[in-house]
C-alpha cells in the first residue's frame, strides 16, 4: 500500500489536470444531446468533439498510471 500511495501522490497533480479535461469531455458530451432539437449539427460536433476528448483522456490517464510522466 505504501508504493501505491508515493505514486498517487507523486501523479497526483497530472491525474488531476487530465480528469479535469476528462468530465469537460463528458459534459460537452451530455450538452449535445440536450441541444438535439435546437440545432442538429451543433450537437453533432459536440458529441463528436466530447467522445474525442473523452477517448484522448482515457489514454493519457492509462499511460499516466502505467509508465508515469515520461510516457
Amino acid at each position: 500500500m505504501e508504493i501505491l500511495d508515493q505514486t498517487f501522490d507523486m501523479k497526483g497533480p497530472v491525474l488531476l489536470f487530465e480528469f479535469i479535461f476528462l468530465l469537460g469531455g463528458i459534459i460537452l458530451v451530455i450538452s449535445g444531446i440536450k441541444i438535439r432539437k435546437q440545432s442538429r449539427s451543433s450537437a453533432i460536433l459536440m458529441i463528436v468533439l466530447g467522445i474525442v476528448l473523452i477517448l484522448i483522456s482515457l489514454y493519457l490517464l492509462l499511460m499516466t498510471l502505467i509508465f508515469g510522466y515520461n510516457s
